[in-house]
């Protein structure tokens, strides 16, 4: 049987490829901020490969539009437009809404317990103040969500949306602020689902998503916060 046809066959990445997910999720986790500079030189030497795999990761995250160039030489990171921000947002907030209405009526087995206890979770990391596990439980919830939906669909949209969309979310959720509306908005949204109240489960995923985009876009604005 040839690789192609194999089903237990996996595709291994490519060298480039593996630099571009390295560099994208520290992005995304805020190791690398707006401004930081990227030289193909130093990064080979930092990761002990050579510079082509670098040279290509770089390439395709300028293309993306995590990256641009600088005039004398190397990367930056791109910040985040606060026009980029409520879009992204947005877009977010509709395709959830229909998530969580989804999941009023059609969860697969197991979701909506997986969605109690990262809720759970989320209180708990909120009362120890433990910002680590905040993030986590947050990004955790709204993955949750879209399982919870049981549309393949809308895994594959909202998969498209996912960097960018942590890459917000943890700007929002590290401040405890937000955290205190956060747990209360997951927790009346895992109701509404469990009560089979898909109005107003969705109702209540979309206003969550706006009230972070308008939270972190006027922070944005007012501060000068680059994301």
């Amino acid at each position: 049987m040839s690789k192609d046809s194999n089903p237990t066959f996996k595709r291994r990445r490519s060298l480039g490829q593996e630099v571009t997910l390295h560099l994208r999720k520290q992005v995304v986790r805020s190791d690398l901020k707006p401004g930081h500079r990227l030289v193909e030189e130093g990064l080979a030497r930092e990761l002990g490969i050579s510079r082509t795999p670098v040279r290509e990761a770089l390439h395709r995250l300028e293309q993306e539009g995590v990256l641009t160039k600088r005039p004398r030489g190397g990367y930056e990171v791109r910040p985040l437009t606060s026009e980029e921000v409520a879009d992204a947002l947005g877009v977010r907030s509709v395709l959830e809404g229909y998530c969580a209405e989804l999941a009023s009526r059609q969860a697969p087995p197991g979701t909506i317990e997986k969605l109690e206890e990262n809720t759970i979770g989320f209180e708990r990391a909120l009362a120890e103040e433990n910002e680590k596990d905040l993030l986590e439980h947050n990004s955790q919830f709204h993955v949750l969500l879209y399982q919870a939906a049981g549309s393949p669909l809308l895994l594959r949209m909202l998969g498209e949306l996912q960097e960018i969309v942590e890459r917000i979310s943890r700007a929002i959720i590290s401040n405890m602020e937000a955290g205190l509306w956060s747990t209360q908005d997951h927790r009346e949204i895992l109701e509404a689902i469990k009560a089979g109240q898909g109005a107003k489960a969705a109702k209540l995923a979309r206003q969550h998503v706006e009230h972070g985009a308008q939270w972190i876009v006027s922070r944005m604005i007012d501060e000068k916060l680059e994301l």
